[in-house]
C-alpha cells in the first residue's frame, strides 16, 4: 500500500491525488457536499486527517499534531479544536480503516497503549509502607512500580523490533520490481 502523503504539497488537491476516496462513504458524501472552489475545503480537511492519523506522516508523532493541523492548516480557533476533532470521528476512523495496513493499525493501537502506560507510570508515586493521617496502612508499592518500569522497557524493545520489521517490509515492498521472463532469465 502506498503512503498517501508522498504526494502532499500545500497546493495539491487531496481528491485529485487520491480519487479512490471519492468512491466510498463517508468520503464520497463529504466530497460531493463540498461546494468550495476545486473542493478545496474538504481537500484540506482530508490532508489534515492524513497528517494527524497516518503513521508515515512527519506530524504523526507530534504530541499536539491535532491542534497544529486544525489551527495552523485549517484555521480553526484554538478553543474549538477538541470539538472540531470530536465531530470528525467518523471520518478519522474511516480514514484509518481505508488508508492503513493491518500492521500499521496494530502498531498504532500498541503505541496508544504504551502512551497510556507511560502516563500512568509518570503519575505514580513510590510509597514505602507508612500510615496515613487517619492511621491506615499504605502499602509499599516500590516492587510493583519497579517491575512495571522494567517490563515497560522490554515492551518498548519488542515494539521497536516490530517497527523495524515494518520499515524493512515497507522498503522491500517499495523496491520490489516484477521482472519480466526475459529479465529474470526464464526465456
Amino acid at each position: 500500500m502506498r503512503n498517501i502523503l508522498e504526494l502532499f504539497t500545500p497546493d495539491a488537491n487531496f481528491w485529485e491525488v487520491n480519487p479512490q476516496f471519492t468512491t466510498i462513504e463517508p468520503f464520497r458524501q463529504l466530497w460531493k457536499g463540498d461546494k468550495s472552489r476545486g473542493k478545496g475545503t474538504t481537500s484540506n480537511l482530508m490532508w489534515a486527517i492524513a497528517h494527524v492519523y497516518h503513521p508515515k506522516s512527519d506530524m504523526y508523532y507530534l504530541s499536539d499534531a491535532k491542534e497544529r493541523m486544525a489551527v495552523d492548516f485549517l484555521g480553526i480557533k484554538k478553543k474549538d479544536v477538541d470539538k472540531f476533532w470530536g465531530d470528525k470521528v467518523e471520518l478519522t476512523d474511516a480514514f484509518v480503516d481505508a488508508a492503513l495496513t493491518q500492521s500499521e493499525k496494530s502498531l498504532i493501537a500498541w503505541e496508544e497503549r504504551m502512551k497510556k502506560r507511560d502516563k500512568f507510570l509518570a503519575e505514580q508515586e513510590y510509597t514505602f509502607g507508612y500510615m496515613d493521617a487517619e492511621g491506615n496502612l499504605i502499602k509499599d508499592n516500590t516492587k510493583q512500580l519497579d517491575d512495571m518500569l522494567s517490563k515497560t522497557a522490554k515492551i518498548y524493545e519488542e515494539l521497536f523490533k516490530i517497527k523495524k520489521e515494518l520499515e524493512e517490509e515497507d522498503y522491500i515492498n517499495k523496491n520490489a520490481k516484477i521482472k519480466s521472463a526475459t529479465a529474470s532469465g526464464e526465456l
